[in-house]
């Protein structure tokens, strides 16, 4: 099984549509925080239905409203929604189809009616909103949000696929190097260091260390902020060097160890306030728009055995040499190799 996020632009919608869906998406926030609040204050019970929300929505826009809303406390207690907050409809109330002239639109429930609305279908989309529209395809909820003067919808697309014939690429994340990636079939690799990213952060540390001490708190957080868009760039920069890479291959799949297996395991104390999940978000959404499936795997071991042989071997430093066949590696990549060869779950953004 395969799953694709599909994020598609409307297409000129016109004023009525605009200005009903903004209308909605400020029912929808009031609806959840209504929720919230007779939740925190005691006003009813968790089995809230659409009989206790008066507003115009449709009842199925009201209905996820209250499930996402139930979500939200039951993870975070108390919450206050923003003023920005996209709609969202389950995924039997919504509809893709194409027209007579080859037009893809989507259509769903508002306030006063069904709208049905023609997107812009771009290459990165076009295989799964094909496969949506020609049936083939499963389709998740709908979520319907405003991104300046322009309105979106996002959803995902779940369908089987033939994996024979695909390009495994291990991707491996650590202090060291912080990328080491193998094509496994090809005996092709990427290394990059993790000398920058470390740069960042002692330089950061420091600032926030010396600022700490002379009791400027506002200046310690500015500087905060700057480490993080110095990180996320990075990760930006990092993600898209990885997807140039696996697109030179006919039909990559990159896999990826579960990040929560690297936190657990390793042994670098700085892997806790790494943003390894952004990370792969980045390499994942960037992946997806590529065409390319995503899995994770186990990350049992993946350092410390053989990618030829399978043994537990030793490490020295970036060398990675097995007794039993005699190999010797790079060990970060060593480690790619095995990612590699190990089938995994399928990972989606």
């Amino acid at each position: 099984m395969v799953t694709v996020t599909v994020t598609a632009k409307f297409h000129n919608p016109s004023l009525s549509r605009r200005k009903e869906w903004q209308y909605a998406t400020r029912l929808y926030r009031d609806t959840k925080q209504f929720c919230i609040d007779g939740w925190e204050n005691g006003d009813f019970g968790k089995s809230v239905t659409t009989a206790s929300i008066d507003n115009d929505l449709y009842s199925a826009i009201q209905n996820q409203a209250i499930r996402e809303a139930k979500s939200d406390h039951n993870e975070d207690g108390e919450v206050r929604y923003r003023e920005s907050q996209p709609f969202a409809v389950n995924n039997q109330n919504w509809e893709i189809d194409t027209t007579e002239n080859g037009t893809v639109v989507v259509g769903f429930p508002c306030v006063s009616q069904w709208w049905y609305t023609p997107i812009e279908v771009y290459d990165d989309i076009a295989d799964p909103v094909d496969r949506l529209a020609e049936g083939d395809a499963d389709k998740t909820r709908l979520q319907v949000y405003r991104r300046g003067d322009d309105w979106y919808c996002t959803f995902n697309a779940e369908y089987d696929t033939d994996t024979s014939g695909e390009m495994p690429i291990g991707v491996d994340i650590g202090e060291r190097h912080i990328l080491a990636v193998t094509a496994y079939a090809e005996d092709e690799s990427m290394l990059v260091s993790g000398g920058e990213a470390k740069y960042v952060r002692r330089k950061y540390r420091s600032l926030r260390d010396s600022l700490s001490e002379a009791g400027a708190l506002r200046a310690r957080n500015r500087v905060g902020d700057k480490e993080q868009r110095r990180i996320k760039d990075l990760n930006h920069n990092l993600s898209r060097r990885l997807i140039t890479f696996a697109e030179q291959f006919e039909n990559p799949v990159l896999r990826m160890e579960d990040l929560e297996g690297i936190r657990e395991n390793s042994s670098w104390s700085g892997v806790h306030s790494w943003h390894f999940h952004q990370l792969q978000q980045f390499i994942t959404y960037k992946a997806e728009r590529a065409g390319i499936r995503i899995e994770k795997v186990d990350a049992y071991h993946t350092s410390q055995r053989c990618s030829a042989c399978g043994s537990m071997g030793t490490r020295d430093g970036d060398h990675f040499s097995c007794s039993e066949c005699g190999r010797g590696r790079h060990a970060d990549l060593n480690a790619s190799e095995n990612i590699a060869q190990r089938e995994g779950e399928p990972c989606t953004a």
